[in-house]
């Protein structure tokens, strides 16, 4: 799905890889590699990584729904749980596709399995210049 685009730089702070994606439903799984910058004083991942996380899967599930590359409006997100730090997997899925917004919802689990992050998130459908190379 995204072998043919090209990353923009922020995505090497945020590697990962797509586990799943399914492209009708606009719903994506995503791997996350563990980065020890974004540890935190008890050993946690901060939560604004965590957020930058959610970015990215809201950011590739509605380019999944949409084959566009769309900016984030607005992110809620509940942390639910302490992350440590170590590999992460979340999902994220659209919920609503409009002609002007998508809505979408969005779920980080730790290594250990658990539920750290859930949140909401809305992305502003226009047309984009071209991504800068």
């Amino acid at each position: 799905m995204l072998d043919s685009q090209q990353a923009p730089d922020c995505a090497a702070l945020t590697p990962c890889k797509v586990e799943e994606a399914d492209l009708e439903l606009g719903r994506v799984v995503l791997v996350f590699a563990p980065q020890p910058a974004f540890r935190n004083h008890f050993g946690n991942v901060q939560g604004g990584f965590a957020v930058s996380m959610i970015d990215v899967l809201v950011s590739i599930a509605a380019y999944a729904k949409t084959r566009r590359w769309l900016p984030t409006v607005e992110i809620k997100s509940s942390f639910v749980a302490p992350m440590k730090l170590g590999e992460c997997r979340g999902e994220a899925a659209v919920v609503r596709a409009g002609r002007q917004l998508v809505f979408l919802e969005a779920r980080l689990w730790g290594e250990d399995g658990k539920l750290a992050v859930h949140a909401s998130a809305t992305v502003l459908v226009q047309d984009l210049p071209t991504p800068a190379s």
